[in-house]
């Protein structure tokens, strides 16, 4: 996977630029392959799933609890 800053400079020479891939290719230095899956590709930004575990939540409670300390703030 690559550093954010060369995708977003993948992603500005092929949609700003408009470079073919071949031409990013060999002015970033990366395959070709990457450079169309980030260039072409949608979001991909990966989302964390963090789900709470633990009795207060397996009980219930634990949405009422958030709740509350977010209200308290």
């Amino acid at each position: 996977m690559l550093a954010m800053p060369k995708v977003d400079y993948i992603k500005h020479l092929r949609e700003e630029e408009d470079l073919s891939i071949n031409e990013i290719a060999r002015k970033t230095g990366c395959n070709w392959r990457t450079v169309k899956k980030y260039a072409d590709g949608d979001s991909f930004e990966e989302t964390l799933k963090f789900t709470k575990r633990g009795m207060m939540y397996e009980e219930g409670f634990g949405q009422i609890v958030d709740d509350w300390l977010e209200e308290d703030m």
